[in-house]
């Protein structure tokens, strides 16, 4: 069994939507992707800042100005950038005891239906962050806001508020991809069409 199957019927129960489904599903895969890879380009930026900041102080008694801002903005980036992959990949922290059980005493639909509700609440979530998310990216691009400290480091915020949007909605999009695969295997032919 390939990797790709591994993904898509073994961890998850048949619970991750397929990537080869059709061209949409393939254009929204391959952007989640490009996402986590800026996510990890992200990670190796703030990881250089870093460096520069503990050898700038080490060497030359002169810190990297905006780390602790750069660090904290990038945190945020990368869980963002990186959360729809994520999910998608069936790699969100959970404890599925209980779907483990359901699945193997035979009773898959009950577990698809505890599926369908939990990416149906995650939907919801990452819908309500988006929703709050728009406003603030407006409010920060027109008012200028930044982090950190006027003449000695200032970073803008708006960039890190549309990646928070960005990351929302397609987070939310993939949960909802995700019950809809799940509502359909509680059919038998939706079991039939993910089985094949």
């Amino acid at each position: 069994m390939t990797d790709q199957n591994r993904d898509t019927n073994e961890t998850d129960g048949g619970e991750i939507s397929r990537p080869d489904r059709g061209p949409l599903s393939r254009g929204f895969g391959t952007t989640v992707v490009g996402m986590d890879i800026l996510g990890a380009l992200v990670v190796l930026g703030m990881m250089i800042v870093v460096n520069l900041d503990v050898f700038g102080r080490w060497l030359f008694n002169a810190p990297f100005q905006g780390t602790v801002e750069l660090s904290e903005m990038g945190i945020v980036a990368m869980v963002y950038l990186q959360i729809a992959l994520t999910i998608r990949k069936g790699r969100l922290t959970r404890a599925d005891t209980l779907l483990s059980f359901l699945a193997r005493t035979g009773r898959d639909r009950i577990g698809f239906v505890l599926r369908a509700a939990f990416n149906l609440s995650g939907t919801a979530v990452f819908a309500i962050i988006a929703y709050g998310q728009f406003p603030r990216l407006i409010a920060s691009y027109n008012g200028g806001y930044f982090k950190g400290n006027v003449g000695v480091f200032t970073a803008p915020v708006w960039p890190l508020d549309t990646i928070i949007l960005i990351g929302s909605i397609f987070a939310s999009l993939q949960f909802l991809g995700l019950a809809i695969s799940n509502i359909r295997n509680l059919t038998p032919r939706g079991r039939a069409t993910e089985s094949s």
